[in-house]
């Protein structure tokens, strides 16, 4: 069998992780123009929707799932809709709130709480490992949010920050509760369906709550760019990456994606960390990359460290990952995908 080069899937998905990563830095230029979070949403889904079906029409039945889409999992899509179109909804409307470097950093735990509604779900205590991860994440959470003391964190910070982390626990459930559906029909039919109901929500949210939009040229061409380079393309390179080199090491590139909204928030925005903030950030990385056994810094440095444009190298036969061995942007993966080892995904 001939193997894919695996540099160049490493480049697919470190290409994807920054397109990912560009998404709440732009939405902050799209609010600039006056647009609201309810039209960047409304337009997203609706810009963004045909490219994923155009998806399934050209790549999705070479990679099915255990069998067709039937009329019941239009009922679990529109439930996974629901649930992913409020994941995003919290997300814009952080970003819209506080920095987006913070947001970014809150949003990351969501791994650390899909390992806990797995604990939950299974009626088991997590392993000794996963509950020290678990507190050295928060603790970084606390010195990003934090970094003078409880008493001294603003309202709107206070604001913004649950409203990123109900983003990440919403996305949560949606994560470890949709991954049976996606071995059913296959992550792209499940990408598709869900973001089509996602904006069927979003529609419904809209008609029921009549906010303003504030639909302008420039908020629109801003929204546009946002659907195609930060949620249609990063999918589409995301998909090859991960069909080439599984989702373990794909999971561990995605860890620098909040590196670099970091970065690209103090290049473009002028955002910047506090030294307890950044000791707090450098904290959430690594305790989120270490709540797992394969999703560890050694491991993502040795994966680095190979040349992105090898032109040879084996491919990855991991025959497991977990829900947090995942690359997705949470709604950062606007795509709404939960990849899984194994379907070709």
């Amino acid at each position: 069998m001939t193997t894919k080069p695996q540099g160049s899937a490493l480049t697919l998905v470190l290409l994807s992780t920054v397109a990912f990563a560009m998404k709440g830095l732009l939405a902050k230029y799209v609010y600039a123009t006056g647009m609201t979070v309810d039209g960047l949403l409304l337009l997203r889904f609706l810009i963004a929707l045909p490219f994923f079906w155009i998806g399934v029409y050209l790549f999705g039945k070479h990679r099915p799932g255990e069998r067709k889409m039937m009329r019941v999992d239009i009922l679990w899509g529109a439930l996974y809709g629901g649930l992913f179109f409020a994941a995003a909804l919290f997300d814009f409307t952080a970003v819209s709130v506080i920095d987006v470097t913070v947001s970014r950093i809150v949003l990351f735990t969501f791994p650390a709480i899909v390992l806990i509604l797995e604990c939950l779900h299974k009626w088991r205590l997590p392993p000794l490992r996963q509950i020290v991860c678990f507190i050295v994440t928060y603790v970084g959470l606390v010195l990003v949010l934090a970094p003078t003391g409880i008493g001294a964190v603003s309202d709107q910070l206070w604001l913004g920050a649950s409203l990123a982390f109900a983003s990440a626990l919403t996305y949560a459930v949606y994560l470890y509760f949709g991954q049976r559906m996606i071995a059913v029909i296959g992550s792209m039919h499940f990408a598709a369906l869900v973001n089509t109901m996602a904006g069927a929500s979003m529609v419904l949210y809209e008609l029921i709550l009549t906010k303003p939009l504030n639909l302008n040229v420039d908020g629109v061409l801003w929204t546009a760019g946002i659907s195609i380079f930060c949620t249609v393309i990063p999918f589409f390179l995301l998909y090859e990456g991960i069909r080439r080199i599984g989702a373990t090491q794909a999971a561990l590139i995605s860890l620098s994606g909040p590196a670099m909204t970091f970065f690209a928030a103090w290049l473009l925005l002028d955002e910047v960390l506090t030294a307890p903030q950044t000791i707090g950030f450098a904290v959430v990385i690594v305790g989120v990359a270490s709540i797992k056994n394969g999703v560890t810094l050694a491991g993502l440095g040795r994966l680095l460290s190979r040349p992105l444009f090898s032109a040879t190298g084996r491919r990855s036969t991991s025959a497991t990952a977990s829900p947090t061995d995942i690359q997705s942007d949470a709604p950062d993966a606007a795509d709404g995908t939960v990849q899984t080892p194994g379907k070709g995904t």
